[in-house]
């Protein structure tokens, strides 16, 4: 009778399992990176028009409106007032809508909607921001570490 042993099968198994575990964080990055795009994207359309306006609140709470109601699949935006700015204070931040999702990390826009940046809020979230950043180090963003999107 031939086949494979017990050992042999678990030698398998665990082969396909290293190869798993060594895969994930890589995929995971992956989609992430396709998401962000889709974040990225809408920001460029809306950059132009926000870029040094001072919105009322009003139009700043319609701003999250349209925001909360687009086509973003993964994240929900607002529209707020950075409290340590000077002058014009209006930026933009989006969230990630799944909560549950291991890899958590927000995007806030920086200097009046002109940069983006990631805030990351887990470990798995610092690891993805400093992948994506043009910059080594964090800088504070409200008290938060924050990269600057390339």
């Amino acid at each position: 009778m031939k086949g494979f042993t017990l050992l042999e099968m678990l030698v398998v198994v665990l082969i396909i399992a290293v190869l798993i575990a060594v895969a994930l964080p890589y995929y995971r990055n992956a989609v992430e990176s396709a998401r962000l795009t889709e974040l990225v994207i809408l920001w460029g359309h809306q950059k132009n028009f926000a870029t040094g306006v001072n919105f009322s609140q009003a139009q700043a709470d319609s701003w999250t409106s349209k925001l909360q109601h687009s086509n973003l699949k993964h994240f929900t935006g607002r529209i707020f007032c950075a409290e340590n700015s000077t002058g014009i204070c209006w930026e933009a931040e989006f969230i990630k809508k799944d909560a549950d999702e291991p890899l958590q990390y927000k995007i806030q826009t920086t200097q009046n909607f002109r940069r983006l940046a990631c805030i990351p809020l887990n470990s798995a979230g610092k690891n993805f921001c400093e992948s994506q950043a043009n910059q080594e180090d964090p800088f504070d963003l409200n008290g938060e570490d924050a990269y600057l999107i390339k």
